[in-house]
Parts: C-alpha cells; structure tokens; sequence
C-alpha cells in the first residue's frame, strides 16, 4: 500500500464522489441503484461499465477491470497507486504524511506535466505583455473575444531561438527534460538546442484532466508550415485526444451531442457563439481513438463539411467508421418489435456554403444561422452511401445498377446500427428502383460473412461448478461478519481454485474487520477486477439468515479436506507401494484412510464398512477356543 496506512487510503476514496470522477470520461445513465456507460477502457456498443456510489467502485462486465477511485485514476492516467493517492487526496482536500520521493516513472511524469503547465503560462504571459501586439492584432482582426482567448489558455512563442530556453534556466528545467517535452530540438551537431516554437500563436492542448500536455502553434504571417505541433511524448499521443475536450465535456453530456471542427480558430469561434460543446481533431484524420472518446459521453456527433467535397469527406469517414469490430455486429429486433440499437452512436454531416468553414460561417451568419446548419444535418453515413451508389464512369444501364445494388448491399452490412441501416436501406432502394426489402436480406447475408471468426470464440467460457461454488463462498464471505468468524479459520488456499479467490481470502484474513470495498486497495489485478464483480453481483441465494449458508459451507468444507487428507493417504500407500511391497505397507497408514472415508461416508449420511476384524473371521481366535 505504498506505505500509506490503512485508515487514510479509506478515507481519500470516501471523501471522492466516484460517480463525478467517472464521469468526467464516460457518459453515465442511472440503472437503479448503479450508473451505467460505455465502458472507456475497451470499445463496445451496448453499456457494460457499472459504477456503483455507495460501494465507491466501477466494474466493466465486458472486459472484466474494476477497481475503486485509486484503480480508476491509475488506469485513465496511466499512473502508478502513489502517484493516483497523490492526485485524489489533492482533489478531495486530504492532507498526506510526508512521503518518500516518488520513483522515476512517477517523477519523471509529473516532471513533464509541471514543464508543460510554466511553459503554457510563460507564453500566455508574452501575449499579454509588451511585444504581443502583433498576435493579439491578428486575434481582434479574426475576431476572437480576449475572454475567449484567456479561457483556452493561448499565448506566444517569443521570436528568438532561445526565449523560452532562457526562461526554463531560471527555472533549474534541465535541457534534457524539454526535449523530452517536445519544446525544443537539437541542431544537427548535437552541441545545443533551440525553442521548437517561435514567433508563433500558441494553442496548449489539454488531456481530458485539463492538464496542459502538447501545443499548436499557428503562424502570424507566412510561416511555413502555417501550424506546427508538438511531438508525441511520454505524455502525449498524436490523435488520442480532442481539442477543447476537458472545456467541452460537460455540455457534451448535456445535450447528448458533440459537434466535431477541424481548427483551433474553428473550435473557439463555436464557443463564442454558444456552442460549448464543440471540439477540434488537432489537425489529424479523425481517428477511432478521437470516436471513442466521444461515444463515452453522447450518442451524435455533428461534423462540417463544404459542400463541394462533402461526398467525398464522407466516404472518407464512413471507412472509419465502417470497420466491422471483433465482436461482429447483427442486427436485432426486440421484443415491442424495434430495432435494439444497443447504444446507438451516429455521426451527422452539416453542410457549409462552398468557400466556408465554421469560423468565416460563423462570423458572416451567426449564431442562428450555424443552428439552421445544424438542424438541417444529415447522416454522413447517407453521404457516402450517395457516392457508394454513384457509378464511378458514370454509366446508368443494368449492369452498372446491378453493381451499384451490390456495392450498397456491402456498405449497408456494415451499419451496426439497425435502425440506421433500415433509413439507408429505404433511400438506396428508392435511387436504384430496387425493392426495399430485397436490399436488406442481401445485406443482411452480407453482415454475417463479415462478421470476424473470434466473435464466437470471444464469449466468456461456462464457469465449472466448483469455480462458482468458489465465488458463493468468498461472496458469502465479503458480506456477512459471522461467515468470517465461522469460515476464515477453516478456509484454506487449497480450498480455492481461483488464484484470485485466494488473494481475497488472503486480504480478509488480514484485516477480517474491514469492509470488503477497503480491501480493493490490498489487491493487484485480477484479484482487484474479480472483488468489484463480486460486489456488483446480486445473488439471492443467501437466506436472510446466513446461518444456514455458513452451516452448509462449513460441512461442505469439512468434507472437502477429509477428502483431501483421503487422497493423500492413499497416495502414501501408492508411492510406498511402489518402494516396496504390499505386505510391508504400515497397516495405520491403511487405518488412516479407512477413518478419513469412515468420516465422510458419515458426512453423507452412509455407513461405513468396518475394518475391525470379527471374532467370526478373527485369525487370532484358536478353533478350540
């Protein structure tokens, strides 16, 4: 537990309200006494990662991981358990004991973050001081409100080769820790270096914490090339993250919609107007990486394309969005005969007057006129079916129409929404003439050619009998006190299966009077991911009264090591066999094991046949006698 005593890493996770931590990164809907959402550790279409507030944990029962406010903040950040004990007490005002320095992994993290937060500061500085006036001309002349400006954090990179270098000096930041950052490069003879940025509007980039971790840097004038970005670094992943993102989550859940630009001046101008809940792709393709993060917190994503090349944008995003998954997709109708969408995550094409983009739009039309924009979106997904329809020689005859069927037939397979592909299917029938349903039997024949062979082999394997007798009784365990007392001293690790059963039991025999949640801290994964599941899991087998549960498992118990110890007896008789011969095999060892089975056999309510020998048969009786 990093040294961190027992009592403070209880109270840090109670002090954080684990559903507003986990909510900062998925889109979570309340399902009873839980809250559900797409889990953000692995891609799925239907919501599996559950969060419960009273227990302070989340488990995903698609992929499996669980944890508590420490387990989550270690996985989303990928940071060590003191380094995520760092972060939460921070957040929930608890003061921690004077530490040992943190290890290299941590510091050198925690290092580069520092760097970049005086870095962003350093160049918003330099755009408000004497020497800016240029960059905040050129601001006014784009029309970007200075409140705007200070709310995204933009600044500017001093002209000279070594502006910020000079800065960082006096800051004791060694020169080997900002090229780490990305915010310098080294001349090509390796004798020193020079500031990556210069000259330039700088745009920090944020990771979904807020935390600065890359810029952009757009030329005044110009420079080539008109926007320079950061390399990727320990902390930064090209098309991994969103501009705008940590601003632009909230009213992303809100209104259950992300609009989706490509440019830095794009994204502010949006939120100017009121749109708060747009978001920029930093510059790169859209990425699934980028898709994901907005699945966790909408189910649509408008994007804005200039209507000359919107066909053509569209299909070129439409083969992101179309790649068939590991677990297959299908169509399915439920019960009330709708299509079961299981979450359904569309993707919207608003068109732009040629020539335009969000930004000259938006200042030449307003507020209102983006909205008309908006509501009058269509499904990319339609777009590109347009252009999937189109013959590519242009050619109107029965061959081309019967290619043209075959192509739709093969784009609208992919469609994992159902409700989505039955709207498609309709407008592709109508243009080809073609009738509606045909199209979607062959597209459905389609979807399962397509689908990949590991979706079957992916489902979870039948649990064996004895593994979930295992599970009851450690469920029985971390729930009623008086199972501890009864069952602990008599449960031992070769009672178990599971290894991370053990761990569990391990954990409690340790600190039997401690709630099951606190016991997350005491486990590594998996042992920590099978806890929360078993937390999470609603059994009513148990009566009220555990007694009779408790009663049953100790007998079961019992039984189990009088087996055991049977078992090994009888594997001393065989290997002593083996060493010698069978008359020279000790009779207690074979008394041994009679009593062992006598014991059982008692145990399921049979009787045992006696080895004491009768005076019938007894060979120490004399025939006289």
């Amino acid at each position: 537990m990093a040294g961190y005593s027992p009592a403070l890493l209880d109270e840090i996770p109670t002090s954080v309200d684990i559903v507003d931590l986990v909510g900062r990164f998925v889109n979570l809907r309340k399902a009873g006494v839980n809250y559900k959402g797409l889990c953000p550790f692995h891609a799925e279409k239907t919501p599996s990662f559950t969060v419960n507030p009273k227990k302070g944990i989340f488990h995903c029962f698609g992929c499996g991981v669980g944890g508590d406010a420490f387990a989550f903040v270690m996985r989303q950040d990928r940071v060590s358990f003191p380094e995520a004990v760092r972060a939460l007490a921070k957040a929930a005002g608890v003061a921690l004991p004077e530490e040992r320095e943190p290890d290299g992994a941590d510091s050198g993290r925690a290092e580069l973050h520092r760097v970049m937060d005086l870095t962003a500061r350093f160049y918003a500085e330099r755009l408000a001081k004497p020497g800016g006036e240029r960059a905040r001309e050129y601001l006014a002349k784009r029309g970007i409100d200075p409140d705007v400006a200070r709310r995204f954090g933009l600044g500017l990179s001093p002209d000279g080769w070594d502006g910020l270098l000079t800065f960082m000096r006096e800051e004791r930041v060694p020169v080997e820790t900002l090229e780490n950052a990305g915010l310098v490069v080294r001349r090509d003879t390796g004798t020193s270096v020079y500031d990556r940025f210069r000259g330039r509007l700088m745009f920090p980039i944020r990771d979904l914490q807020g935390r600065v971790v890359a810029f952009g840097g757009r030329g005044q004038g110009d420079e080539q090339p008109k926007y320079l970005n950061s390399p990727e670094t320990a902390i930064y992943t090209k098309g991994n993250l969103l501009y705008a993102a940590d601003i632009a989550r909230a009213t992303i859940r809100d209104k259950n919609r992300a609009l989706l630009v490509e440019g830095y001046v794009d994204c502010l101008m949006a939120h100017q107007h009121g749109f708060t809940e747009t978001v920029a792709a930093l510059g790169t393709a859209f990425t699934p990486a980028q898709l994901g993060i907005l699945r966790r917190y909408c189910e649509e994503v408008v994007t804005f394309f200039d209507a000359d090349v919107a066909g053509q944008k569209a299909a070129e995003r439409a083969a992101e969005l179309l790649e068939p998954s590991d677990a297959g997709s299908a169509w399915g109708v439920n019960r009330a005969g709708a299509f079961d969408t299981g979450g359904a995550f569309r993707v919207k094409v608003a068109l732009l007057p040629t020539g335009y983009d969000p930004d000259t739009f938006l200042r030449e039309h307003g507020a209102d006129g983006f909205t008309q924009r908006i509501a009058a979106a269509r499904s990319l997904l339609a777009y590109a079916l347009d252009r999937t329809i189109a013959d590519p020689d242009g050619a109107t005859g029965p061959r081309a129409r019967s290619n043209a069927f075959a192509r739709a037939a093969l784009m609208l397979a992919k469609v994992a929404d159902a409700e989505e592909a039955a709207v498609l299917s309709r407008e592709a029938a109508a243009k080809l003439g073609v009738d509606a349903t045909q199209l979607w039997i062959e597209s459905q024949k389609l979807q399962s050619a397509l689908r990949k062979p590991g979706a079957v082999a992916s489902k979870p394997a039948p649990v064996e009998r004895e593994r979930a007798q295992d599970r009851t009784l450690v469920r029985l365990l971390l729930q009623h006190s008086p199972a501890r007392a009864a069952l602990l001293p008599i449960t031992h690790d070769t009672d178990l299966v599971s290894s991370s059963l053990r761990a569990i039991v391990a954990a409690l025999r340790a600190r039997p009077d401690t709630t099951a949640e606190s016991l997350l801290v005491d486990l590594d994964d998996p042992a920590r991911s099978v806890l929360t599941a078993l937390l999470l899991e609603e059994d009513h087998r148990f009566p009220e009264d555990p007694d009779v549960s408790i009663a049953g498992f100790r007998q079961r118990l019992e039984r189990e090591h009088h087996l055991r110890r049977q078992r090994e007896i009888a594997q001393s008789i065989t290997d002593a066999q083996r060493r010698a011969s069978v008359v020279d095999t000790p009779v207690q060892d074979f008394q041994a094991l009679h009593r062992e089975s006598k014991v059982v056999y008692e145990m399921l309510g049979k009787v045992a046949q006696s080895l004491e020998p009768s005076e019938k048969n007894d060979p120490r009786r004399s025939s006289d006698e």
